[in-house]
């Protein structure tokens, strides 16, 4: 690992916080060494390689540095990589600053239609095209590629020119340089994510496929082409057009430790700070994801939690967007909320799992791409598999990302205004035995955010109910058809310790109801279905156990034989127990 130039003195060096320029960064800051990428890279030989990787682990930073190691500039940064991982095999030394270099970021272009994006992405392309005018100004240059430089220059370039863009960028460099380009594009998938979200995602995918098979497809004009994005999308998506590329994702052994920072690594910096005591914590908080073999630490929430005088807290969240993550959990099933709030009471999971998405088009309808979603953007990791059968067993990597998850995850299932009451005033009423302000409020979300056919079955107010109490877990343990006495409860909440609430107990009944039946009918009932459903909670003894668990923790906690309420609040039974009847978007409560 090289943690400092040789003249300055490590404890002075600055932390790169927000800042990718890895020249800057490698002659300045403190760094770790990830120039493996480099060596690894030019040992495979191969012509085109793809890595995905969460937000905020490192791409961009990895793409600064091979464009800072491979172009060939007019004063050498050789200088820059002595001492280096790569600077140790000589034939990867006669590779440094010998190539044109091609470096394009499209983490920006996310219009709100596609005439607006492509406008974006062609002010991306231009910055090059201007970046590289030598190449055009040649005598060689053949006067139709000086008539497209001329476009971009002037912001009139066509659809088909800008289409065909990088193909003439790396086609001219070549003839130029008489060597093949390197060719560098960063967060490549960030507009097709945004384009399938807002409904022109086909456009979007027709052109990108188009724009990298051009320069890329078959190596003529491209030494080595590395694109990076978060999402590992089938081939037959946007490389399509591609010959046999790499894909190395967070699920592959290879490359496994070129993005984030290592166990070594993070040890070597909270060293470096002068607190390595702290290396317990900034392992509950950042460590635990798991990129193929390779236990790895969020970089951007260590060197935030360093810089930020060792605090720790969630550093990672809101920040940048998820396009497809987002959708993919407005589309949710009510199933899916129930399983995604149960993954956070219990904090794993067994759930399908795909190393690879699939086709782009096919994204929004797979219901259970939420999960694959979720790894392939950080906020979970694959804790074993997945198995033959596609499962796997899904957790979080560490304490950041709970909280994370909690606010990023789940929050946005919330989203949606409830007339008359928040969600506090929903879970007081509920903890405090308010039947009939719970049963409002509950039935004033229905007509705020639910369809009446969304409403139709019970297991989607199972879902809404269990996605709600989520946003208690700090108070609450919360578990969902779990064994309880004679049966399984639809929802048990038991209080953590210290926490002066009674328990919980939920049970959910959807009665038929026949075709043109009058109001009262329809009354009648709910309330028969909710008085069944509290009947049921009594019959199968389903709050025994928790009363006597928490007549157990009061005993312990006043060093009495029996607990005395003495408040409003201990007046309330150790255990409330609601019976609720659904149907369409009204709510009945027995208690």
């Amino acid at each position: 690992m090289q943690d400092t130039p040789r003249d300055i003195p490590a404890k002075l060096l600055p932390l790169p916080v927000g800042n990718s320029d890895w020249a800057h960064i490698a002659a300045h800051d403190w760094h770790a060494d990830k120039t493996q990428l480099i060596s690894g890279l030019l040992d495979r030989d191969a012509t085109v390689a793809l890595f995905t990787r969460p937000r905020r682990f490192g791409k961009t930073f990895a793409l600064e540095m091979l464009h800072t190691f491979f172009e060939k500039t007019g004063k050498s940064n050789a200088h820059l990589f002595e001492g280096t991982k790569v600077w140790a095999d000589p034939a990867h030394r006669a590779e440094q600053g010998r190539y044109p270099v091609i470096h394009i970021t499209f983490k920006d272009a996310n219009g709100e239609s596609w005439s607006e994006t492509k406008e974006l992405i062609a002010d991306a392309i231009s910055e090059e095209f201007i970046r590289h005018r030598a190449a055009f100004d040649s005598e060689d240059c053949p006067e139709k590629w000086k008539r497209d430089f001329q476009a971009f220059q002037s912001e009139t370039a066509t659809p088909a020119c800008l289409m065909r863009s990088l193909k003439i960028l790396a086609s001219a460099l070549h003839l130029f340089y008489k060597e093949r380009p390197v060719i560098l594009i960063d967060e490549y998938d960030s507009p097709i994510n945004h384009a399938a979200v807002n409904h022109f995602g086909e456009e979007a995918l027709q052109f990108f496929r188009n724009f990298l098979s051009g320069a890329l497809k078959d190596g003529r004009h491209c030494r080595l082409g590395v694109i990076t994005g978060i999402l590992r999308v089938a081939k037959e998506g946007v490389l399509s057009g591609l010959n046999n590329p790499k894909v190395y994702s967070v699920f592959d052994d290879a490359f496994s430790d070129c993005f984030g920072f290592t166990e070594e690594e993070v040890a070597g910096m909270l060293a470096t700070y002068g607190h390595p005591e702290k290396m317990a914590e900034a392992r509950n908080w950042y460590d635990g994801y798991k990129f193929g073999p390779s236990e790895i630490y969020n970089p951007w929430s260590v060197l935030n939690y360093v810089d930020d005088g060792f605090k720790p807290r969630p550093y990672w969240t809101n920040t940048s967007s998820n396009d497809l993550v987002a959708d993919a959990i407005s589309r949710m099933a009510p199933r899916r909320r129930e399983e995604l709030a149960d993954l956070f009471e219990n904090e794993e999971r067994e759930v399908p799992c795909a190393t690879e998405l699939g086709p782009y088009g096919l994204l929004q309808a797979n219901p259970q791409i939420i999960w694959s979603l979720l790894v392939h953007t950080g906020y979970l990791k694959v804790k074993s598999g997945p198995n033959e059968k596609g499962l796997a067993v899904l957790s979080f990597p560490n304490k950041e990302l709970r909280l994370v998850f909690k606010e990023e995850i789940l929050g946005p299932i919330h989203s949606a205004p409830v007339a008359g009451d928040d969600l506090q005033d929903i879970l007081s009423a509920l903890t405090h035995g308010d039947a009939e302000k719970f049963r409002t409020s509950l039935e004033a979300f229905l007509v705020s955010s639910a369809s009446y056919f969304d409403t139709a079955h019970e297991d989607f107010f199972h879902g809404l109910v269990l996605g709600i109490l989520a946003f208690a877990s700090d108070e609450f343990e919360i578990k969902s058809n779990r064994e309880a006495g004679d049966g399984r409860p639809d929802i048990a909440m038991k209080p953590r310790p210290g926490v002066p609430l009674p328990g919980v107990i939920l049970e959910f009944k959807t009665p038929k109801i026949p075709a043109r039946a009058s109001q009262k009918r329809i009354d009648a009932l709910l309330a028969a279905a909710a008085r069944e459903a509290l009947g049921q909670i009594e019959e199968r003894r389903y709050a025994e156990e928790m009363e006597r668990e928490l007549a157990e923790r009061d005993r312990q906690a006043f060093n009495l034989s029996t607990f005395q309420p003495s408040t409003a609040q201990d007046a309330l039974p150790r255990v409330l127990r609601y019976g609720v009847g659904f149907a369409g978007k009204r709510v009945a409560l027995a208690k």
